[in-house]
């Protein structure tokens, strides 16, 4: 994903400041499931969301959203831009099961950082379970001219 920003605008010149970034960065796994808000609220469903099989419907995810969640997450939604979500409405999309991501990336529920314990293990440790290699990473720290 590029983030645009136009600046220095004349008649016969601009400049634009590209910033690349990147969630899934190597070897990564993918599922395919039918999303399911079912917060009773309107969901904004962001890039990096930690989602859970829903037990009444193997068939669907869930956003990952409180404590007891958190120990049965399966992976990471793989969407371009956020997407905004009626209550109890679904969306097809792809989910990130295993591979190297960028954990800066990472959208977590509120409250929560990947030290924060859930259960006896840190968010951090459940998505190392997984198969997920967690790395900061800083790419194109200049301006891609």
């Amino acid at each position: 994903m590029a983030d645009i920003n136009q600046r220095d605008v004349t008649r016969n010149q601009s400049t634009l400041d590209i910033i690349h970034s990147h969630l899934f960065t190597g070897n990564n796994a993918f599922e395919e499931s039918v999303f399911l808000n079912n917060t009773g609220a309107e969901l904004t469903l962001e890039p990096g969301t930690l989602v859970l099989r829903n037990a009444a419907n193997t068939a669907q995810i869930l956003p990952a959203v409180a404590d007891a969640t958190i120990a049965n997450v399966i992976g990471v939604i793989f969407i371009e831009t956020e997407i905004v979500l009626a209550i109890g409405a679904t969306l097809s999309v792809n989910y990130c099961t295993k591979g190297k991501v960028d954990e800066t990336l990472l959208f977590l529920p509120v409250a929560y950082a990947l030290d924060t314990v859930a259960g006896s293990k840190t968010v951090r440790d459940h998505l190392n379970a997984l198969g997920m290699n967690l790395t900061a990473t800083i790419d194109n720290t200049k301006y891609d001219n």
